[in-house]
């Protein structure tokens, strides 16, 4: 994090002008630990190789890794345009100094089938449960649990989703119909 080969290496990947299919080769060659049917589109910010990517997962423009700790997404996530991963943090201080000097890393697990929706922030610490859907803009704080839409400032549990079943799914149809 901040030697001036990644941040040659991140400026590169930011960039429109490379096409996504030469984007991802050089991301492997570069050593990110990235699956070969995994996607980062242009303009994301990936202050570290401190995170490992899963098959089937698309990065969608202007996501932002902090890369303070590590970042685990599994497979078959999406995750939208401008979002925000923190791995950083520090303690509350005493009046005089609120935010501490010392920074503190807490890892960050995004599990498989999840969708990450625009602009939402996910904060140091936090597990996105398998399957969950986080809403735009919203501030996860706290992990979440497995087929949760979770929407707000911070983040809250709004409705369980169907978790693959049969029987859920056809609830869910007969329900958007």
């Amino acid at each position: 994090m901040g030697d001036f080969t990644h941040r040659v290496t991140d400026a590169l990947l930011r960039s429109e002008m490379l096409p996504v299919m030469f984007r991802m080769k050089f991301m492997r060659m570069a050593g990110y630990k990235v699956a070969t049917n995994s996607c980062f589109w242009a303009g994301a910010n990936l202050r570290s190789k401190r995170l490992t990517v899963g098959g089937n997962v698309f990065v969608n423009v202007g996501f932002f890794f902090d890369g303070f700790d590590t970042l685990t997404i599994g497979e078959n996530v999406r995750i939208g345009q401008f979002v925000k991963i923190i791995t950083a943090t520090h303690e509350i201080g005493p009046p005089k100094q609120r935010g501490t000097h010392e920074t503190i890393g807490k890892a960050v697990r995004i599990e498989n089938g999840s969708w990450i929706g625009s602009c939402a922030i996910i904060l140091p610490g936090v597990t996105v449960a398998s399957g969950c859907v986080i809403a735009a803009a919203a501030v996860v704080t706290k992990s979440t649990e497995p087929n949760g839409l979770y929407a707000g400032n911070p983040a809250r549990l709004i409705r369980m989703l169907p978790d693959g079943g049969q029987q859920e799914a056809s609830l869910l149809l007969a329900e958007t119909a």
